[in-house]
């Protein structure tokens, strides 16, 4: 289980990263009708399905950074072409926005995004010891 989380993972940061490539057809990475959402504040945003919808979905959340975690449950064996959700969140640093993303894949595939932009603050601690 470890090893597909990580491996789906980088999948869905490898599509973000393919898809802002007008030439790369995605191939492999998403199916045709994977419908693709980016909500934010009180309203969903429907971008489409298959490769539309993931160019427009990078259009939308300008990323400069992703973030996901790893796994901290016990590895156990599941079935490689079995339904999977995995999250990762990818950042605009220009604008301070964060783009919470829920990818959901069968047999390796992205078959479902759907995800919630929100703004976010961060900065160093101070901390006195």
């Amino acid at each position: 289980m470890r090893e597909i989380d990580e491996l789906l993972s980088r999948r869905a940061v490898d599509l973000v990263r393919r898809a802002a490539d007008p030439m790369d057809r995605l191939t492999g990475l998403v199916a045709p009708s994977a419908p693709f959402d980016l909500g934010g504040g009180d309203v969903g945003r429907p971008l489409g399905k298959g490769t539309r919808g993931a160019r427009e979905l990078v259009r939308l959340m300008h990323a400069d950074s992703y973030r996901y975690l790893g796994w901290g449950y016990m590895n156990t064996p599941r079935d490689g072409c079995a339904r999977y959700e995995i999250n990762v969140e990818f950042t605009d640093s220009s604008t301070q926005t964060l783009s919470l993303m829920t990818f959901q894949f069968e047999a390796g595939v992205i078959v479902e995004a759907k995800g919630w932009q929100r703004s976010f603050q961060s900065g160093p601690l101070q901390i006195s010891r």
